[in-house]
């Protein structure tokens, strides 16, 4: 080893020389010397990398242990907090207990529409052309309001025979059954109780009817009305159209009570019974309102169920076409498990999770469904009830557990 040393440490002309004088020498013991270290070299350095392996597969035996349980498959992993950790956090645990009659809120997409047995079409009934109108589109009438005026041969023929047959009656009923005779009488009362009938028809009130049997009435000008409170909801005609009889001259709509039109996805089982409270929600405005129809038959396009939902419509602040959500008030599932929404999380499957308290401090998630709101909780499932699930903090243990899911070792 001393000899190696100080032969490093000669110079490279002493050495040369060394060379040049013995050659011989230099040549054996230059070819032992090349022949001998290569080997020890090549040993020493075999002699590392198997070392090097040996560490290297211990280190994948260690992290194959950390990692599996005896039967070789991946442990589930937790989160552990210390009691200070829990304290900063303030973690808060609660132990599930099945709900008894209990209800469950279920809120389905809906649209404002006109309840159609309040709504009144107001058409002509014979043919007629208008000579003014007296309603516009959107207007709120009264009942009795005159909606146009309008002209027409058949009823200044009405108005004829009306008018002689009023003052026929009236001479034959004041004269009595008895003094006039049994079939005059008749006859008289059946004229002018048909002539009558046939104003109504046209669509003439009693006061427009009174009017034309005292004289009073102009021949072939009659008016429309409205048949009760509501809303000018269309108009499609002009003054001086003439209108063929049957034609639409306005809709009228109430809408002190409008309907909420939701639209329940198929559910074997799920049945809304009439009568079940229903809030209406659109935007920040929430009304009251209760299922007066459910559908049995599902809708052949959407493939959805309809429920009807009567609304008050005080101040009118909804008019038909506006969208809503509909929230019913159903009853829960018998024993329903229910948690707040703050201690849901999502796994990394993207799933449904809740974060179980296993033992002191150790928390781990559960993949589990949600089947319903009750009130201000949700309905889950896929878990049994007695467990303590994480409320508040719940957040903070998925993120600790996203954050671990990126670490390469896992660790």
């Amino acid at each position: 080893m001393k000899t190696q040393i100080t032969f490093k440490k000669a110079p490279l002309a002493i050495a040369l020389l060394a060379t040049l004088s013995f050659p011989v020498w230099a040549e054996d013991d230059h070819g032992h010397d090349h022949d001998a270290a290569p080997s020890k070299s090549e040993s020493h350095t075999q002699e590392n990398h198997d070392d090097h392996d040996a560490h290297d597969n211990h280190g994948d035996n260690a992290s194959r242990h950390d990692h599996q349980d005896e039967h070789g498959e991946p442990e589930e992993s937790g989160v552990t907090l210390t009691p200070e950790q829990q304290a900063m956090l303030n973690l808060q645990v609660i132990t599930l207990q099945p709900q008894q009659n209990a209800t469950q809120t279920l809120t389905v997409p809906a649209e404002i529409t006109s309840n159609q047995y309040r709504t009144w079409v107001v058409p002509v009934r014979i043919d007629s052309q208008v000579q003014a109108r007296s309603a516009s589109l959107g207007q709120h009438m009264k009942k009795g309001e005159p909606i146009a005026t309008l002209f027409s041969p058949a009823m200044a023929e009405l108005q004829s025979e009306l008018q002689v047959a009023a003052d026929a009656w009236r001479r034959v009923n004041n004269l009595g059954r008895r003094t006039v005779g049994n079939q005059r009488y008749l006859d008289a009362q059946s004229q002018y109780q048909s002539l009558r009938a046939r104003a109504k028809g046209y669509g003439l009130d009693d006061a427009a009817i009174r009017a034309i049997e005292s004289g009073k009435s102009e021949k072939g000008i009659y008016t429309l009305t409205a048949p009760d409170d509501g809303l000018v909801l269309e108009d499609a005609f002009q003054q001086g159209q003439w209108l063929t009889a049957g034609s639409e001259l306005v809709t009228l709509v109430d809408e002190s009570e409008l309907w909420a039109e939701a639209a329940l996805p198929p559910s074997p089982g799920l049945h809304i019974p009439t009568g079940t409270t229903a809030r209406v929600l659109i935007g920040d405005t929430v009304v009251e309102g209760e299922v007066i129809q459910s559908g049995h038959r599902l809708n052949p396009v959407t493939r959805t169920l309809s429920v009807r939902v009567a609304v008050p419509n005080a101040g009118h602040l909804l008019h038909p076409g506006m969208f809503a959500d509909v929230a019913l008030s159903l009853s829960a599932p018998e024993n329903a498990l229910t948690v707040p929404e703050e201690a849901l999380t999502r796994g990394s499957d993207g799933g449904w999770q809740l974060f179980v308290e296993e033992a002191s401090g150790y928390y781990q998630p559960m993949e589990i469904e949600l089947s319903g709101q009750l009130g201000g909780q949700r309905i889950v499932t896929g878990i049994e009830p007695g467990k303590r699930v994480v409320t508040r903090g719940a957040f903070f243990l998925a993120s600790e557990m996203a954050k671990s899911g990126f670490d390469i070792h896992n660790h």
